[in-house]
Formats: structure tokens, C-alpha cells, sequence
């Protein structure tokens, strides 16, 4: 701790159960009216034994579009733009015969995700580079404008849109005749003081600084930009992120007070996170007091920034060069609880329902129960999803995360499973209609009840309560299953059903769980 700040007495005992047993670590900068506190545990990475300093440089991957967003505001509040502008206004000559139908596309709408861009264009794969964005020149992404544009439903439903993100950010460096990078610096970065964060274009050499990013315990490489420099082309410090926060929360004699005052006032509904968006910022309604954030990530870093301005106002970052989600870490350091282990609910979690083939052989299982997302891949388990921003979620228990695109009308199309530093598509298939419900008589359903060994290893234990089935599988929790006729159960929890069967006496004998386009036969245990 270097000043005054009065941040959470367990603070660093949170950091350092986060990173422990981790081969990278992580850095955190508390920043309240008495000043700033920094807390760091871990180091670069197995094979280098640098502490996490507040020097350690970071990237920042999605928390870069509030830095671009703060170049709407300031643009704004200079004269140069308006946010009700057409971006095709800045994007495409006024000659250029794709403009008309463009002009619904606001800078407004792309700094809230609600243009009604897909989250990136239809022509874009990540899936086999490990340094997706590298390459993708202002042409590319014009084009992409071009094709996937017209059809947009503008402001109908919030879609978070690394492509959105991208255009405002070229269309605000095309209004002031510079470069992304230059039009930043100079009107957002220079001005808070920033003058060792940089946008890591392509070609850009990793500073001795930079810690190495990991996903899944292994190296990750680094991500450069080019046209989407806009939605995630930051690396920083938290030496650096304490003067962001400072000017955040800070009064009128702030750096960039309006454009932070203009960024940070709700714009529209965000459902996704139960409360609203400003201009970039993401705004959620907490019962003392409304949490202002976003986070970011990229293939082996992730990142949180957030603030209060009630109260004196408080605020914090946590940057990590490791793939586990910060968010918990840091609205739990924001508001000084423990970070939730609850269930998380999520607003029509229905519409994430589904399968989504990666490969012809190997499959996720989107299913749903009680608001609560689960996810299952071919001849695994199922876990938990847990919401870690629009459309993007956790997966428990597992180092990787899944983020889901949205078509023209707002319904989940696709997915993308990010793990190992790469960032997977696959396409949305409708689960077929769930069996119709029966009700079996008690006695039935107490004949059902036992243990039944798929293997040595794996046995699946099943109980009666008020006459309804359960199953556990080992390590795994409970779960009930529903009858669709004697003998046959299904669940609701995941794509799977249960076949008992019987000999020739009438007694249970064994179960056949159907799953993954697999039979498989467990004896009933004595």
C-alpha cells in the first residue's frame, strides 16, 4: 500500500488466494478520494521470476472500448462530431452509393451495442489464429460494413459487437483526420496522463514490461490490431488505470470530467447485466449504490475496471495475465462482499438454448433450468455457466469461456468458445421439444431407487423425494429427472434421458443413459 486509500481490509488476501497455485499473477489499484492503493501477487510466469509490480504492463483487451467511447464523449464536447451521426458520414465518401442505407447506423448505436451488428462480421473467423485481429485493415472492415450493414435492425435490441466497436472507433479518427491510435492519445490518454499505455497495433514488440499471457496453465500469445484496434488494442498498468479511475470518480476539475460525466449517463436498457449502458460503460443497478464497469480479455489476459461515484466515490482495476474471468474479484473488492457463489440467474436463458457443433464429432450443449445456463460438451460433464458480461459467460470448473452472437433480430445464432488461446464457432442448432411430462404412480417410482455403476468410477445414485427421481452422478450434484412413460425419465438440466430396464421378474436391474449420441449400460449395484 503507497497512500492513503482506504480499500477492503482483506484486499490482498483475495488477490492471493486468486493466483495461488497459477503460473502467472495479478495486479489491483484501489483508488478512492484519499488517493490510490496497489496490491499485486504472483509473477510473469513459471519460467521467470518477476514479481507483478504496478508497472506490470497488462493487455486490456474489451476495456479499451470505454477508452474509445471517452473519444465519443470528448469528440462530442469539442465540436467535431455529433453521437447522432450516420458513421458511414466519416466511414464512406458521400458519393459512395452504400451510404443511404448505412445512415441508420449512428455513432450512438455502436457505442451502446445496439446497432444490430453481429459481434463480428459474417465473413470473420478467429477460430485457427492465435492472433485474430492482426491484419484486419480499415478496407476489411468497410467491406464488412458494406455487406453486413443494411440489413442491421438498428436499436431494437442491445448485441454486444466487437465489429461496432471498431467502426466508432474509425469513424472518430476519420472525423478528425488522424489515425485510431494518434486520435486517442491525444485527446484521451495525453490528457489523463496515460503516456505509458499503448495500442498494440501489428508488429508491435512486446515491451520488457508486458507479462506473458496463459490460458489453461500454458503460454498464450499476444494480440496486435489494426482496424479493431477500437474494441481491445490497450495494454496498461494499474499505475496507469489509477489515473483513469482518479479522473472517473474525481469532481469538476477532473481531466475529461464531461466526457466521463456525457460517457457514464445511462443511454438504454442493458437486461443482460440488470441495468443499463452509457456510452461504452457498463451500468449495473446495485441496491446501495450503481456499479459502473466493463471488463475485457484476450487470448491469456483478463481485466476489470469499475467505479462508484456515490459516496465519495470508489473505485478499481484488476488486470491478470491469466485466462480466469476478474470480474467476481472485482465487484467483491468494489463493494466489499465476498464474491457470490450463488446460482447465476440469467435473464431469458432460454434464448441460449441449444446445440452447437464445433465439429461433427464434438458438440455443446446449451440447456437451461430455473434461469440457470449449464453447458455440456460431447463425453463430458456438465458444468455451470456463469454471466461475466453481455453475452459472454464462465464456464465453471473449466479455464474457458463462451460468448454468443446475436442475428439481425436479436436471437442467439451462434457461439464461440474461447480456451487455449483460440476462439471456436460454431452455429446454433434448436434442441428438439422436451418429452411430455407423465406422472407414474409412488410405488413406481420407489422401484427406480439405487446405485448403478456405469464403470468403476462412475456410478449414478438414485433417490425418491414426494415421489419424483433425482440422480447424482459421482462428483457431480444432484439433478432431477421427469418421466415420459414407465421406465423412461428425461432430463431438464441437460440433454440426456434414462432407460431402466428389468428382468424378466419385473425388477430394476439396470439404467441406459442416452447422452451424446451414446447408450451407455449401468447395472444396478447390489
Amino acid at each position: 500500500m503507497i497512500c492513503t486509500a482506504k480499500p477492503p481490509v482483506d484486499a490482498q488476501s483475495r488477490i492471493d488466494v486468486f493466483v495461488k497455485g497459477q503460473p502467472g499473477g495479478v495486479a489491483v489499484v484501489w483508488v478512492d478520494a484519499d488517493g490510490a492503493s496497489f496490491f499485486q501477487a504472483g509473477r510473469f510466469s513459471k519460467d521467470d521470476a518477476r514479481p507483478i509490480t504496478p508497472d506490470t504492463q497488462f493487455e486490456l483487451g474489451s476495456v479499451t472500448k470505454v477508452f474509445t467511447a471517452l473519444l465519443l464523449a470528448e469528440s462530442e464536447r469539442l465540436g467535431k462530431v455529433s453521437r447522432f451521426d450516420p458513421a458511414a458520414k466519416y466511414l464512406l465518401p458521400k458519393s459512395d452509393a452504400a451510404a443511404p442505407p448505412l445512415n441508420k447506423i449512428t455513432l450512438l448505436s455502436l457505442a451502446t451495442h445496439s446497432a444490430g451488428l453481429p459481434r463480428l462480421p459474417s465473413d470473420f473467423s478467429t477460430a485457427l489464429s492465435s492472433n485474430p485481429y492482426a491484419g484486419v485493415d480499415r478496407a476489411a472492415l468497410i467491406e464488412s460494413l458494406r455487406r453486413d450493414g443494411p440489413g442491421a435492425p438498428v436499436g431494437r435490441a442491445m448485441a454486444y459487437s466487437n465489429f461496432g466497436a471498431a467502426l466508432l472507433g474509425e469513424a472518430l479518427a476519420d472525423a478528425w483526420g488522424q489515425t485510431f491510435p494518434d486520435a486517442l492519445r491525444e485527446r484521451v490518454l495525453r490528457p489523463l496522463g496515460m503516456d505509458a499505455t499503448i495500442v498494440a497495433l501489428t508488429g508491435t514488440k512486446p515491451a520488457p514490461e508486458l507479462a506473458p499471457g496463459h490460458d489453461g496453465g500454458k503460454r498464450a500469445g499476444n494480440w496486435e490490431f489494426d482496424a479493431y484496434a477500437p474494441c481491445g488494442a490497450l495494454r496498461s498498468t494499474t499505475r496507469e488505470l489509477a489515473k483513469f479511475l482518479k479522473a472517473a470518480i474525481g469532481g469538476k476539475d477532473a481531466p475529461l470530467h464531461a466526457a466521463f460525466a456525457a460517457a457514464t449517463t445511462p443511454q438504454r436498457a442493458a437486461d443482460e447485466i440488470g441495468g443499463s449502458i452509457g456510452l461504452g460503460f457498463l451500468i449495473t443497478v446495485d441496491p446501495k449504490r450503481p456499479v459502473i464497469w466493463h471488463d475485457g480479455g484476450t487470448a491469456g489476459y483478463r481485466s476489470f475496471v469499475g467505479f462508484t461515484q456515490a459516496g465519495g466515490g470508489a473505485s478499481v482495476a484488476v488486470l491478470t495475465n491469466q485466462s480466469a474471468s476478474v470480474n467476481e474479484l472485482g465487484f467483491a473488492l468494489l463493494d466489499g462482499k465476498p464474491p457470490h457463489r450463488t446460482p447465476s440467474v440469467v435473464k431469458d436463458a432460454a434464448g441460449y438454448v441449444g446445440r452447437y457443433a464445433l465439429t461433427p464429432d464434438f458438440t455443446l450443449t446449451i440447456t437451461e433450468f430455473s434461469g440457470v445456463l449449464f453447458e455440456q460438451a460431447t463425453a463430458q460433464p456438465r458444468l455451470e455457466l456463469r454471466q461475466i458480461g453481455l453475452d459472454r459467460f464462465a464456464i465453471s470448473g473449466a479455464p474457458a469461456e463462451l460468448s454468443f452472437e446475436r442475428d439481425h433480430a436479436g436471437k442467439v445464432a451462434a457461439l464461440v468458445l474461447h480456451q487455449n488461446g483460440r476462439d471456436q464457432r460454431a452455429l446454433r442448432d434448436e434442441l428438439p421439444p422436451m418429452p411430455k411430462e407423465v406422472v407414474l404412480p409412488a410405488e413406481t417410482v420407489t422401484e427406480y431407487a439405487g446405485r448403478y455403476a456405469l464403470n468403476a468410477n462412475f456410478v449414478l445414485a438414485v433417490t425418491t423425494e414426494d415421489d419424483s427421481l433425482s440422480v447424482q452422478a459421482t462428483g457431480q450434484g444432484k439433478a432431477p429427472v421427469y418421466a415420459s412413460a414407465k421406465d423412461e425419465f428425461f432430463y431438464k438440466i441437460t440433454d440426456a434421458r434414462l432407460t431402466f430396464e428389468r428382468d424378466a421378474a419385473g425388477r430394476v436391474t439396470s439404467l441406459v443413459l442416452h447422452q451424446g449420441g451414446l447408450n451407455q449400460r449401468a447395472p444396478r449395484l447390489p
